[in-house]
């Protein structure tokens, strides 16, 4: 079976056999369906997490919503502490959020924006609607 780059990613920022990454990459695959397949892209702030993300990734796999939601959190804490300040920047592209603990939606978004682009998600802000 093809590792999916988003697997590739969170391993790339844990390292090897740290934790079940399957319900983080379903979050952050869900999220590139929404942003960039269903164009919703400028409308970030619309998304409702926990139902278009959570609800979706729990339904796929077969879980309770409560505990996906939990799963994506630790996750996302875990990616967020095991990062250096290199792997912030090359995956966030900025160096004050290293003072700030980003939201596990944050870091969906984030980790979305750079697998879908291959840039940090800063960089991409910057090319494509300058902020």
């Amino acid at each position: 079976m093809k590792t999916s780059k988003e697997e590739l990613v969170i391993r790339e920022i844990i390292g090897p056999g740290r934790g079940d990454t399957v319900v983080f990459v379903c979050a952050i695959e869900v999220a590139e369906q929404l942003l960039f397949r269903e164009n919703r892209y400028h409308y970030m702030g619309d998304i409702r997490v926990t139902r278009e993300i959570y609800e979706v990734v729990a339904e796929r796999l077969g879980r309770k919503v409560k505990s996906t939601a939990r799963q994506i959190q630790r996750m996302s804490e875990r990616c967020w502490n095991s990062m250096d300040e290199e792997q912030k920047l090359r995956y966030i592209g900025k160096r004050e959020l290293a003072e700030v603990t980003p939201t596990a939606r944050d870091m969906i978004f984030y980790l979305a924006f750079y697998c879908y682009y291959g840039i940090p998600y800063y960089q991409v802000l910057k090319k494509e609607i300058g902020r």
